[in-house]
C-alpha cells in the first residue's frame, strides 16, 4: 500500500465521494454553486484586508477595533505564506484535476487546467478568512463563516474542479498557515515590532494595544 493510496485517495473513498457529490447536483443550483465558487477566489483577499481595516478605524471600541486590525495584518501575513505554500504543493504534487482522471464521467462546470490539482486553492482561501475573522465576530457570524467554508468547498467538487482530498487539503493548508504566521508574530521580535507598527498607522490612533 502506497501512500498517496491512503493519503490522498482514501483507499478509493476520494474518487467515490467526487462522483456522488458531483453527478448529485440539480442544474437549478449551478448558478448558486458558482457565487460560492467566486467567494472563494483570493483575488479576494485585498477586499477582505481592506474591509477589515475600514471596519477596525471606524469601532467606537478602541479595543475591539485594535484587535479588528491586528487579524486584518495577521490575514495578510497568513495569506502571503499560504499562497506560496499552495503553489508549492501544486506544482511540485502536480496531482490531476477530476477531468483529466475521469474524462467524460466527470461533469466539469469550470474551465481549470488538467493537474495542478493539490491543494485547492478556493478552499485555502476560505479558511483563511474563516480564521481570520472567527475571534472577532458573534455566534451567527461564525456559523456564516462555516457555511461559507462549506460552500466553497463543495462548490469546488460540484463543478467539477477538485477532489474531496484537495479541498481538505486546501483547508488544513490555510489553517496551518494562519496557526504558524500567528506563531511568528508572537515569537520573533522583529516581525511583532513591524506589525504592531503597522497597526498603530494603520488605525490612525495615538495608542493601540497589543492583543493577544
Amino acid at each position: 500500500m502506497n501512500l498517496k493510496l491512503l493519503a490522498y485517495d482514501w483507499l478509493g473513498l476520494n474518487q467515490r465521494l467526487f462522483e456522488g457529490i458531483n453527478a448529485a447536483m440539480p442544474a437549478s443550483l449551478e448558478g448558486l454553486v458558482r457565487v460560492g465558487s467566486a467567494l472563494g477566489n483570493y483575488w479576494g483577499a485585498p477586499l477582505v484586508v481592506a474591509a477589515l481595516l475600514l471596519w477596525g478605524r471606524s469601532c467606537a471600541d478602541v479595543e475591539y477595533g485594535a484587535r479588528i486590525i491586528d487579524r486584518a495584518i495577521l490575514f495578510g501575513w497568513a495569506f502571503l505564506s499560504a499562497f506560496a505554500i499552495a503553489s508549492a504543493l501544486k506544482w511540485g504534487l502536480d496531482l490531476p484535476r477530476p477531468g483529466t482522471v475521469l474524462g467524460q464521467a466527470a461533469h466539469v462546470l469550470a474551465q481549470e487546467e488538467p493537474t495542478h490539482g493539490f491543494p485547492s486553492g478556493h478552499s485555502v482561501y476560505a479558511m483563511l478568512v474563516a480564521t481570520a475573522m472567527w475571534p472577532i465576530v458573534s455566534a451567527p457570524g461564525r456559523v456564516m463563516l462555516l457555511l461559507g467554508l462549506l460552500g466553497v468547498g463543495y462548490s469546488r467538487i460540484a463543478l467539477g474542479a477538485h477532489f474531496p482530498a484537495d479541498v481538505v487539503g486546501g483547508w488544513m493548508v490555510g489553517l496551518a498557515c494562519f496557526v504558524a504566521a500567528n506563531d511568528l508574530t508572537q515569537r520573533i521580535p522583529m516581525v511583532r515590532s513591524a506589525s504592531h507598527a503597522l497597526a498603530l498607522r494603520l488605525s490612525g490612533r495615538s495608542r493601540l494595544r497589543a492583543t493577544k
